[in-house]
């Protein structure tokens, strides 16, 4: 069982985000607690909202609104849920984690996620 949070920084446009990796939990939780009622799709503003309050640290306290454009949303929470999901380390130290990224993908393909968050 992994019990080490970690933490990656990353400039997007030109502004320093840092995100942090909580545990596979925390991505089953922002998955299962991000559907659109009575279907089998997820909610690109439930995902987004729960990538800001739980994975995107720094800067504290980001709202959907906080961002200029959609595309800029876009790129900081497919990366906060690319650190979320345990996608951030040297693909050398993770080859014998590709059934857990496996796995969880067929859980996003069963999810109906579009290609944003």
């Amino acid at each position: 069982m992994n019990k080490n949070f970690y933490t990656v920084k990353k400039v997007i446009r030109g502004k320093e985000y840092v995100a942090q990796f909580s545990g596979v939990s925390t991505a089953v939780k922002a998955i299962d607690s991000s559907y659109i009622e009575g279907t089998n799709n997820t909610s690109t503003e439930k995902l987004g909202k729960f990538i800001l309050d739980n994975i995107i640290v720094e800067p504290k306290g980001l709202k959907i609104d906080d961002f200029d454009s959609l595309e800029e949303f876009n790129e900081v929470t497919r990366w906060g849920r690319d650190v979320m999901y345990g996608n951030f380390r040297n693909k050398d130290q993770d080859t014998d984690k590709e059934a857990g990224k496996k796995a969880l993908g067929d859980v996003e393909a069963g999810a109906g996620s579009g290609d944003s968050v």
